[in-house]
C-alpha cells in the first residue's frame, strides 16, 4: 500500500507536548471523580475537539469511548462509540515495525488495560480503509481509581509518518555515501598508479581520471544517486572532442541507466579510450572519427563498442600500455565484465560487455 502522502490532513502530522497526557487522564479522573465508574471519561467534548493532537479514550475493556476529530482523520474513519466490535482502538488496521499484522487484542492499548503499566512512544504502523499507511507514535496513560484499579486509559499520539521517511533517506544516503566513497577511494587507488615520462605528463594524467570522476558525479546529482544515463554520460565525456567537423564523434544507442559504480567505471574507461585516441588514434587526425554505439537486452546485458576510424595506421602495441591495463581492471575486478581490443590498420576496435545489475 502507498504511504500517507503530503495531501493527509495537517491535523495527521501535528506533534503533541509530552505532558498532554498527563493532562488528558487528569481530566478525566477530575470529571468522573472516579464515582460513577459504570459512566467513565464523561469528558467535555469541547475539551477533546480542541486539543492539537489525536487522543481516544478507552474503558476497562477496552471499548472506545470518545475520541477527537483529530484521531478520526489519522484512522480515516469514525467508528461507533462503545461499539463491542471497535475494541482497543479505531485504527482500520495495524501493523508492528516489521511489517507484521498487530491485531487489536494486542495492540499497545491493550497492553496497557491488561498490565496497568502506561507506554511511552510506542511505533505502530496504522492503515486506514483507504489503503493509505502512517507510523504513530502513542502515549498511553493508564487511569486507575483510588484502589489502584485500572479503569481505563487515554491514548495521546501523533502522526510520525514524515520524519520516518526522512529518517530512512538520511541512512539511505549515508549508506550510499559510504559505498560511493569506497568505490572512489579504489578508482583513486588506480588512478594513483599512473605512470608518465614526466612530471608534467603525470600531473596531466591524474587530472584527467579524477576529472572523468568529477563529471559522472555531477550526472549522479542530478539523477538523486540513482546513477547516470548511458548516453548523457558518453557525450559529457566526448564532448571536449566533436569539435567543428560534423560527425567527427557519432553517438548511437538505446536509453540504458546506469547504476554509479557501473556508471564510474564505464566513465573511465571512456576516459582512457578518448585520451588514448586523441595522442595516438583517430582523434589525434583532423578527419579522424570516432563512433561510440551500443546495445542491451531483455536479459540486462549491455554492449558498447568503441570504434575509430580516419586516424593514423594502427600497428598493434609492443606492450600493454597503462591506460589497457585500468580498463581490463576495474571492468573484470569490479564488473565482472569483458574487454577486448582488436587494433585493426583502420583504427581501434574496443568491445565492452557486461551484465548491469
Amino acid at each position: 500500500m502507498s504511504n500517507i502522502s503530503s495531501d493527509t490532513p495537517r491535523s495527521f502530522r501535528r506533534k503533541p507536548v509530552r505532558s498532554s497526557i498527563k493532562i488528558v487522564a487528569n481530566a478525566a479522573r477530575a470529571a468522573l471523580g472516579l464515582r460513577d465508574e459504570e459512566r467513565p471519561f464523561e469528558l467535555p467534548a469541547r475539551l477533546f475537539d480542541h486539543l492539537p493532537f489525536a487522543v481516544y479514550v478507552c474503558d476497562r475493556e477496552g471499548l472506545v469511548l470518545r475520541y477527537n476529530r483529530r484521531a478520526a482523520e489519522l484512522w480515516g474513519r469514525s467508528p461507533k462509540p462503545r461499539d463491542p466490535d471497535e475494541r482497543f482502538c479505531g485504527s482500520y488496521r495495524m501493523f508492528r515495525p516489521d511489517g507484521s499484522l498487530l491485531p487489536h487484542d494486542q495492540c499497545p492499548m491493550a497492553d496497557v488495560l491488561r498490565t496497568g503499566i502506561s507506554v511511552r512512544e510506542r511505533e505502530v504502523h496504522i492503515e486506514r480503509p483507504d489503503g493509505l499507511r502512517g507510523i504513530a507514535l502513542v502515549d498511553i496513560e493508564a487511569v486507575k481509581d483510588s484502589g489502584g484499579n485500572v479503569v481505563g486509559a487515554v491514548n495521546c499520539f501523533q502522526d510520525i509518518t514524515e520524519r520516518k521517511r526522512g529518517e530512512a533517506q538520511i541512512v539511505n544516503l549515508a549508506r550510499e555515501a559510504e559505498h560511493r566513497t569506497k568505490n572512489i577511494l579504489s578508482l583513486l587507488a588506480t588512478v594513483r598508479l599512473s605512470r608518465a615520462d614526466t612530471s608534467d605528463d603525470l600531473k596531466q594524467l591524474i587530472e584527467g581520471r579524477i576529472n572523468a570522476l568529477a563529471k559522472v558525479h555531477t550526472l549522479f546529482v542530478q539523477s538523486r544517486w540513482a546513477g547516470a544515463e548511458l548516453h548523457s554520460l558518453v557525450t559529457q565525456e566526448l564532448s571536449p572532442y566533436r569539435g567543428e567537423t560534423e560527425g567527427r564523434v557519432r553517438i548511437d544507442g538505446p536509453p540504458v541507466m546506469l547504476e554509479p559504480n557501473t556508471a564510474q567505471t564505464i566513465a573511465i574507461s571512456l576516459h582512457e579510450l578518448a585520451t588514448n585516441a586523441a595522442k595516438y588514434g583517430s582523434l589525434s587526425a583532423a578527419d579522424g572519427r570516432v563512433e561510440i554505439a551500443w546495445s542491451s537486452t531483455a536479459e540486462g546485458r549491455l554492449s558498447l563498442r568503441w570504434i575509430e576510424s580516419g586516424g593514423p595506421t594502427v600497428t598493434p602495441p609492443m606492450h600493454r600500455g597503462f591506460g589497457t591495463c585500468v580498463m581490463e581492471n576495474i571492468i573484470a575486478g569490479q564488473l565482472n565484465g569483458e574487454v577486448h581490443f582488436d587494433w585493426r590498420d583502420q583504427g581501434l576496435v574496443c568491445e565492452i560487455a557486461l551484465l548491469l545489475v
